[in-house]
């Protein structure tokens, strides 16, 4: 197969459906924690491997990379760096020019870079650990190149396949690319047939049954589904609890929360997106833990989520593997349901943005949780981000956070929030009337607001 068959073959999957192909042959390539470093494409290739070491001496270098970058005479590099240093560069714009000017598709570093803006500007695709503005100059050095390195544990090695997209980055040994692909399209081929399910309203404890996924290896397809309609509605105190927030966000809720001295802002827990509405709605809790020998189910519970919850997933902050992907987002849209809370990661996000399906979580990631992790209970006191949730607290979430306000205090809560608000669009008015911020805040307490007392 020649090698431009291959990388289209390639291009037309995901990280997610190839970080399971990997996992059905047992071999290592997902990485976590080497993400776009801008809204950058997809980038598919093959590895052209720089190692980089701190520089311990004075004597002058050529700048790390240069070298590698001149001798590229292919289009289908990606350069792979290892060795980076946190807070230090080892990427910028200038070098970032002169790799397009020689078609290199990508760079993925296991470091920072810096100049980010000017990578965005000619469309060059960086992928890394984060950003920052220290210059590598005398700092780094580079040691070798076209050998195998360490990607945040992978072993790559130069001329291995290269696949980064938004939900992050996998390597794929060159000698098992054909294998890794002929899987990971068929599993592509039944996780959409999967998806089709789900939409005619199959129950999701059939479709993502563990036989279910034992059929992918086996390339078997699915009888036609059944229509299916969410049986599980809201309660009529769960509507009024909800209407409650009308016209709230979670900055006003939080400092109702301060104010009353109750905890309920969740930490380190964020949106997948910048929507412009809020969420609110009663929890639906769950817990997972580390998966029994043989695993048990990790996500039929969503069968008894009624409209209008809120599923609060707590994955003890795991990072190691996901929990929540498209075809649970699918059928949680389907069902009415409001969103998705959790402490750990999602994948599949491009599905959740590209349908405006509210997840909020602590990242996000392609490797599945099946057979890792497991569901151990649901509807029960859970904690997430440091916060206890009990079954029917009433979580808000929205692009500022999520916060959660215990059910018994639901009214009580609101009315503050309501009162702060209030507060501060009269603030808002002053000052559109020529009041200085100084006046306005004085005259309606401003400071005052969320102190409690």
């Amino acid at each position: 197969m020649n090698q431009s068959t291959i990388l289209n073959r390639l291009s037309a999957l995901d990280t997610n459906t190839v970080s399971d192909a990997l996992d059905f042959l047992q071999l290592q390539g997902a990485t976590y924690g080497l993400q776009p470093l801008w809204d950058c494409p997809k980038i598919v290739g093959r590895a052209s491997t720089v190692q980089l070491a701190p520089k311990t001496d004075a004597v002058p270098t050529t700048h790390l990379l240069t070298p590698v970058i001149d001798a590229v005479t292919t289009d289908d590099r990606i350069l792979v760096i290892s060795g980076g240093i946190d807070t230090v560069s080892c990427w910028g714009d200038i070098i970032a020019n002169a790799a397009k000017i020689k078609h290199i598709r990508g760079t993925i570093i296991d470091g920072m870079s810096r100049d980010i803006d000017g990578s965005r500007e000619i469309g060059y695709p960086v992928y890394g650990r984060g950003v920052t503005m220290i210059s590598a100059r005398n700092r780094q050095v580079q040691v070798d190149s076209g050998t195998p390195l360490q990607m945040r544990g992978v072993t790559v090695h130069q001329d291995d396949y290269v696949i980064a997209d938004r939900c992050g980055t996998v390597f794929v040994p060159a000698s098992r690319i054909e294998e890794v692909l002929a899987l990971g399209e068929r599993i592509d081929r039944r996780q959409a047939l999967m998806v089709r399910d789900v939409r005619a309203g199959r129950p999701v404890s059939e479709v993502m049954h563990d036989k279910q996924f034992d059929l992918i290896n086996q390339g078997a397809v699915d009888p036609s589904p059944s229509p299916h309609r969410n049986p599980k509605t809201a309660s009529a105190e769960d509507e009024e609890l909800v209407a409650l927030f009308a016209g709230s966000d979670t900055p006003a809720v939080s400092d109702a929360l301060d104010k009353l001295g109750i905890p309920g802002q969740v930490f380190d827990i964020k949106p997948l997106a910048n929507y412009t509405k809020v969420t609110v709605g009663p929890a639906y809790t769950v817990r997972y833990v580390p998966a029994n020998d043989p695993p048990g189910s990790v996500g039929d519970f969503i069968d008894d989520v009624a409209v209008g919850d809120v599923v609060v997933i707590d994955n003890g902050g795991r990072t190691s593997c996901t929990v929540w992907g498209d075809i649970m987002t699918q059928y949680a849209g389907v069902r009415g349901i409001a969103g998705t809370v959790i402490d750990g990661v999602c994948r599949d996000v491009l599905y959740a943005i590209h349908h405006d399906y509210p997840l909020f979580t602590a990242g996000r990631w392609m490797r599945t949780g099946k057979d890792r992790v497991q569901v151990a209970g649901v509807n029960e006191s859970i904690g997430i981000g440091q916060v206890r949730v009990e079954p029917r607290d009433i979580v808000v979430a929205d692009a500022n956070g999520v916060v959660v306000v215990p059910r018994a205090r639901v009214r009580e809560v609101a009315e503050v929030a309501r009162k702060i608000e209030q507060s501060e669009a009269d603030i808002r008015h002053l000052i559109a009337g020529g009041a200085t911020i100084t006046e306005a805040r004085e005259k309606l307490g401003y400071h005052t607001l969320q102190r409690r007392g």
